[in-house]
């Protein structure tokens, strides 16, 4: 995960330490090919409210990017999640990162819940999106979704 995390980002936003915590209480699902980990979801659920989970990282491997790989991660973690009684998920995003906002927004339907200033530092601002669960139908849009190959390909609860 943590080959794939540097692959995703240029940068390593999880380490030794911060693993090991999202692995025992958060929710993270792996996403395989060809026997091997190709990217990874990691989801915290809200103290105060605990039908709300937090979409802490998503990532997919430099080389399995622009194949659908990501949308389908997201996918099925979401409907996981919704089949398991969440009612909410947020996230925040980088309002100049327009694939991400395509993705989160246009094709599962996220919505801006506030806009941060300053959220990571000054001059980094964050949008926070929400997903209301409840009201979201898996797969409602316009790109169709991969289907998992019996050989070692798939998508794994951690």
């Amino acid at each position: 995960m943590l080959e794939i995390d540097y692959d995703a980002f240029d940068d390593n936003l999880l380490s030794n330490w911060s693993l090991v915590p999202y692995l025992r209480y958060g929710h993270v699902f792996g996403l395989y090919a060809c026997n091997s980990l190709k990217g990874f979801a990691i989801f915290m659920k809200e103290w105060d409210n605990p039908r709300f989970a937090y979409l802490v990282e998503i990532a997919v491997e430099k080389e399995s990017q622009e194949k659908g790989y990501g949308y389908y991660l997201l996918l099925q973690s979401l409907t996981h999640l919704k089949n398991n009684g969440l009612s909410s998920v947020f996230l925040t995003v980088d309002p100049n990162n327009l694939r991400a906002r395509h993705i989160y927004c246009d094709k599962f339907g996220f919505k801006l819940a506030e806009y941060r200033n300053n959220e990571y530092g000054q001059g980094r601002d964050r949008m926070f999106l929400q997903l209301n669960l409840e009201n979201w139908t898996p797969g409602a849009s316009e790109h169709t979704s991969l289907e998992p190959e019996p050989s070692g390909e798939g998508f794994m609860e951690e």
